[in-house]
């Protein structure tokens, strides 16, 4: 797939993730009415986001690597 329909596609996952959130934090009187769906791609997306920083971490700690931390102040 191309950069432009990988980062569109990124951007609707995005999005339906801030729905989630959204619906989550102003629910309609009955929390039935929360699109589970949406809740479902947000932790999915998550766990994803997750798992890339986890094996990011971990090249990146293996034992010959030149780490150089920054403070974030």
């Amino acid at each position: 797939m191309s950069a432009t329909l990988d980062a569109l596609d990124r951007i609707d996952h995005i999005t339906a993730c801030l729905e989630a959130v959204s619906d989550l934090m102003i629910p309609a009187s009955d929390l039935h009415a929360v699109d589970r769906g949406k809740q479902a791609l947000l932790l999915a997306f998550l766990l994803t986001e997750y798992r890339i920083a986890s094996d990011n971490l971990g090249q990146a700690l293996k034992p010959g690597k030149v780490n150089v931390l920054h403070s974030a102040a």
